[in-house]
């Protein structure tokens, strides 16, 4: 510097009026560019402070986001996962800046009231849905319950209440207006911590999925004076999924509408296979203390035989639509079938089995590489051995449409045969799908005319005509009934009366039989006629229904208490039996006394109306004592005048055995009989790849929060001085 200024004076020394200037301008420019050059540095220091600390607030935003996600995506606390379905907001937060609630008239819809600093409590919240309402007094039900209020049984944990309580305490403390601490490395030398806070969280969607927005706000402070020294917000919206594990996928579904209280009965149920799955029992629970007396009510008697991942679910999910329907029609047919009546009966007794065997035969043949479709009225398949046989494979499943009801009892089965086995039983459960079509389900004293009875089994809850009924009480030697029945406003019932005889089918005569949970017959197994196979009901002689219930000592009816119907028949008016009694009369058995007796019946109006005097001088009541094969006049029985054969149950296989799923309105199995369920792994993947949609994919949920849709930087960085 001293060489340069001297050069410069050397330079200019002769110019006396122009040095001073000169020196000036140079000692200007110096001070200039000192000041620049230290400007430039502060900056680039408060630069890097500033960035710095933006990006720590940043960072404690991002962590605060993954703290949230790993605390509700909690999977062994699993009450956690429901909060992503929730709204709240923080206390901090002006009113206009928190989500919009809105819990309708009842306060209780979906998301609930607002309250500053706290998440609504799920399991007092429901989901609007008429059809769940369906029949009930409005002012008292609101929908479907969002959350569980007690946990599941499985085989080792009872029922029991979920402490919402506790979960909410926990939940609320991300939006309780006091910052979360993030963890940092205890060599962290910064002189700053990380916070944040989540402001509010917004849920949009339904209870399968949806996005829940998030106002976090993450700070740093100073390790020193606790003051904070920067602070950014996020808006944050993360991708809500529902996803059912194997454990949570429902074999068996119960409940239709609120007003079904009494809709599962467990009885003697048994889970074999991979007994990984959930029985979901679609019901509302008002109190946590209702949930002690739930194992009671399910009638389970043992609950280790309940699947190891899985169990017993009370809570009144959104069940699947029934599966489309394919109405295109097979091959050189000009509709879907139309079968019309059906009933199987032993095949030794070379009675013709109209249809019976159609899935095997022509209905197969021909058909080996596209989907079948039928539409069937009523199915009846009594008697040992008898049978409906279907033959399926992954190429060409069978969907069975009922209009009316299915009876498969003493003896008989369903035998789903596999194209590469043959054997009864082995069908693959997705490949055979029975659905109904339900013809007076508008009408809700006839929807709700059936429940469970709590001596399993079904009831008759008042004396209307019930909807269809599916009971089946029987699944044949070494083999199973395998199928996915969709029957969300039908009964299933395993329940078969604890009998010592049944009727066996003949050609030419009546039959006893069930449909839609009464007593009904058939004028003949073997008519060729539709109307002689279609069944026809039986009623007291005040007119009522004669339900089919494994215990009948709270029947209204005086005369009906403890009597069951066994069978049926007509005589002849020239036979003599002995006694100048009715000519068509049932074999009717008291479950109280074990004594049988006959009673006579008159056809009215296409019903069976039992009599209660003598008429037209003809004797209405025949006591026979403690056996049916009383004889009135020589060895002959009377009932032999009737057509009745009558066959011993000791000799049918006591157990069911299934292989599949049932999505019912009532699930009433057998008390006496034990039903050994499969419970298989493989079953929803199956089913959910015949059908190719997701949505059948039904059970308990776990609800995850996935990848950020949104990430928005809000405008309001600021560092404290």
């Amino acid at each position: 510097m001293k060489l340069f200024l001297y050069k410069i004076f050397s330079n200019n020394n002769d110019e006396e009026g122009f040095a001073l200037p000169q020196i000036l301008l140079l000692a200007l420019l110096m001070v200039t560019s000192l000041t620049a050059l230290l400007s430039s540095t502060i900056n680039r220091y408060s630069s890097t402070r500033f960035k710095a600390l933006e990006m720590q607030s940043k960072n404690a935003s991002d962590s605060g986001i993954s703290r949230i996600k790993a605390f509700f995506n909690n999977s062994k606390e699993r009450s956690y996962n429901y909060f992503w379905l929730a709204k709240s907001c923080s206390s901090s937060m002006e009113d206009d800046e928190c989500p919009i609630f809105n819990s309708g008239t009842s306060g209780k819809e979906w998301p609930g009231i607002f309250v500053k600093g706290q998440f609504n409590d799920l399991s007092t919240l429901y989901w609007p849905d008429g059809d769940w309402c369906f029949g009930s007094d409005r002012n008292k039900c609101v929908g479907r319950q969002v959350a569980p209020m007690c946990t599941y049984h499985g085989t080792s944990k009872p029922i029991k209440p979920i402490n919402w309580g506790l979960y909410r305490s926990y939940a609320s403390s991300f939006i309780d207006n006091l910052d979360d601490l993030l963890e940092t490395n205890s060599n962290d030398i910064s002189k700053h911590k990380q916070s944040f806070s989540i402001k509010s969280s917004d849920y949009v969607g339904t209870e399968f999925a949806g996005e829940n927005s998030f106002l976090i706000e993450g700070m740093t402070k100073s390790k020193d004076t606790n003051i904070k020294t920067s602070i950014n917000k996020l808006r944050i919206n993360i991708d809500v999924k529902s996803t059912i594990p194997k454990s949570g996928f429902a074999f068996i579904s119960a409940g239709e509408n609120e007003l079904d209280e009494n809709s599962i009965y467990l009885g003697n149920l048994n889970v074999i296979g991979d007994k990984s799955g959930s029985i979901i029992w679609r019901k509302n629970i008002y109190s946590p203390q209702e949930c002690t007396n739930l194992q009671l009510l399910s009638g389970i008697n043992n609950s280790r035989s309940l699947p190891n991942e899985g169990g017993l679910w009370i809570q009144p999910l959104s069940i699947p639509a029934r599966p489309n329907i394919s109405n295109k029609n097979p091959q050189g047919q000009i509709s879907p079938w139309s079968l019309g009546e059906i009933m199987c009966a032993p095949k030794n007794l070379n009675m013709p089995n109209t249809n019976c065997n159609f899935f095997e035969i022509g209905g197969w043949n021909n058909y080996k590489t596209q989907p079948r479709t039928a539409y069937i009225d009523n199915l009846i398949v009594k008697g040992d051995n008898a049978s409906f046989s279907v033959i399926t494979s992954s190429k060409s499943p069978l969907t069975l449409v009922f209009k009316g009801s299915i009876e498969i009892s003493n003896g008989g089965m369903i035998c789903h045969k596999d194209i590469n086995d043959k054997s009864c039983g082995s069908g693959k459960p997705e490949n055979l799908v029975i659905l109904f079509d339900q013809t007076n389900s508008s009408n809700v004293l006839y929807k709700q005319a059936l429940e469970c009875s709590n001596f399993g089994g079904i009831k008759l809850k008042n004396k209307n005509l019930p909807n269809n009924t599916f009971i089946l009480s029987s699944t044949g030697y070494k083999s199973k009934f395998s199928a996915f029945v969709h029957a969300t406003d039908t009964t299933f019932s395993t329940s078969s009366l604890p009998s010592v005889f049944y009727q066996n089918p003949s050609a030419g005569n009546k039959l006893v039989v069930i449909s839609k949970g009464v007593y009904s017959f058939i004028n003949d197994p073997a008519g060729r006629s539709f109307d002689s196979r279609r069944p026809k009901y039986f009623k007291t002689s005040n007119m009522d229904l004669i339900p089919f219930e494994t215990d009948l000592k709270s029947s209204q009816d005086k005369d009906m208490k403890n009597f069951h119907i066994i069978a049926v028949g007509q005589r002849c008016e020239t036979c003599d039996p002995g006694i100048n009694s009715m000519l068509n009369m049932v074999l009717i058995w008291n479950s109280q006394l074990n004594e049988y007796s006959l009673r006579g019946f008159s056809l009215i109006n296409n019903e069976a109306v039992l009599a209660n005097n003598d008429t037209n001088g003809r004797i209405w009541n025949v006591e026979l004592g403690n056996s049916p094969y009383y004889s009135a006049k020589g060895n002959i029985p009377m009932i032999n005048y009737y057509g009745i054969d009558l066959k011993e149950t000791k000799n049918l296989r006591n157990n069911i055995h299934i292989n599949g799923s049932v999505w019912a309105k009532n699930v009433c199995l057998d008390q006496i009989k034990t039903t050994n369920w499969q419970f298989d792994k493989s079953f929803p993947d199956a089913l959910i790849s015949r059908f190719g949609d997701s949505s059948i994919n039904y059970g308990v949920p776990y609800y995850r929060g996935r990848g950020i849709k949104v990430w928005d930087t809000l405008r309001d960085f600021r560092v404290s001085q």
